[in-house]
């Protein structure tokens, strides 16, 4: 085996001694691998170059790569998925933060460009020694062809599919689970287990599910509806105990692909949480809402921003006293809840005084703002005239027009008001 030398002592300056650069820097070093050398694990998918961030550099499609790195290195993950909502980024942080771990991040980069062509965010939770669950988001930053094909792929290859379901009527969810059907029906799906975590009514999903997993012999399972990060991690790492703690015989038959499709009748089952065994729950995160993170108060708006903001494509969501530009609950980044507020106000009182000076008379704005690659949705509440709703959609993941329907349906089912 070949030696590689790296030499990482500074040239000696002039009225140094050698001994005083030797405090300031190691001697040479022999390491025995060229692995060793650029700092790169043998099972790990990219090269690390931070604690925090690995790279891997590719000349064909992210999802291809992917591929490549998967069959090569066979890892064992959990990957977690959104289908009308837009939480498991902000579960996995609430996962990260109550473990004491770093959210991490993959960049897929082009050879020889260094162009970032997609960027994956994970966390690592230990197991035991020496052996870590690396649990991926499919919220991933990149197009929205790649972005839609590398989540399938970590969603078949992962050894747990997990996939939360916002709150959407029965048509909507149907289509929204199409993309996924057709990816399962068209292989390869090698991952054999399925878990549903809806963050709504339910009383479909179970019949969607089976029509979801169709021949395929995937076993979907489906959970009890959640609306806090510790009741959905409890359920998610139930399933994964349940999962690791079976024989290795019967784990083998789970993973093992399905000779023959058509022969394996679809299983759909109401989950029942178990007993953690090696994935632990998360600590420290029972106030904290999944869908709405409410920092005023957490009466009947913080529900009402939770299920807004459990619509497809939506960032973050304030609902807010015009009148003291308060806010009275909000989902997101923390801080942005003050700033919603006052803009909003802002806004809301430009578009009121144009109305009045262009002799519109008294109106409440509800108004749509399209920027590059986001919608601001600011609407007034129904039968509350002095409580606004601001909303910020992702145009890539959200629709201007569905988001209205929803927030339609919220205002009729929470409020009264349709």
């Amino acid at each position: 085996m070949s030696n590689f030398v790296q030499d990482r002592r500074p040239p000696v300056a002039p009225g140094y001694a050698e001994r005083d650069t030797e405090l300031m820097s190691p001697a040479t070093q022999i390491v025995s691998d060229k692995d060793t050398y650029l700092g790169n694990a043998a099972s790990d998918i990219g090269r690390r170059i931070a604690d925090d961030q690995l790279e891997l550099f590719v000349v064909c499609h992210p999802a291809e790569a992917m591929l490549q790195q998967f069959a090569q290195l066979s890892p064992e993950f959990m990957a977690i998925h959104d289908i009308g909502a837009a939480i498991s980024a902000r579960l996995l942080g609430a996962v990260a933060t109550a473990s004491s771990r770093k959210l991490q991040k993959l960049v897929i980069r082009r050879q020889g460009y260094g162009v970032a062509l997609a960027t994956l965010q994970f966390v690592e939770l230990p197991l035991s020694p020496g052996r870590n669950l690396r649990v991926y988001t499919t919220q991933i930053d990149a197009d929205t062809q790649t972005r839609r094909q590398l989540a399938h792929v970590l969603l078949a290859h992962s050894r747990l599919a997990v996939v939360m379901v916002g709150d959407l009527p029965a048509h909507a969810l149907d289509s929204s689970l199409q993309p996924l059907r057709e990816s399962i029906a068209a292989g390869p799906w090698p991952n054999r287990q399925m878990l549903m975590v809806p963050l709504g009514s339910a009383a479909t999903l179970p019949a969607q599910a089976a029509s979801l997993a169709g021949h395929s012999g995937v076993t979907v399972r489906t959970t009890p509806q959640v609306s806090r990060p510790a009741d959905a991690w409890s359920y998610i790492s139930g399933a994964w105990n349940r999962l690791n703690s079976a024989p290795e015989s019967a784990r083998a038959r789970a993973t093992a692909p399905v000779p023959t499709p058509a022969a394996a009748p679809p299983k759909v089952h109401e989950f029942l949480p178990t007993q953690p065994l090696e994935l632990s729950p998360m600590p420290g995160v029972a106030a904290q809402s999944l869908a709405a993170q409410a920092t005023g108060s957490p009466g009947p708006w913080g529900e009402y921003v939770r299920r807004c903001a459990a619509i497809k494509g939506a960032i973050e969501c304030c609902a807010f006293d015009i009148d003291t530009q308060r806010s009275l609950a909000h989902s997101g980044t923390p801080r942005m809840a003050d700033r919603l507020a006052a803009k909003g106000t802002m806004l809301q009182a430009v578009m009121t005084d144009s109305a009045k000076v262009l002799g519109l008379g008294a109106s409440h704005p509800d108004a749509t703002i399209t920027l590059d690659h986001h919608h601001l949705l600011l609407r007034p509440v129904p039968g509350h005239p002095r409580v606004v709703l601001h909303m910020v959609l992702d145009r890539q993941q959200g629709n201007v027009g569905l988001a209205r329907a929803q927030l339609q349906q919220v205002d009729q089912a929470l409020l009264g008001h349709g």
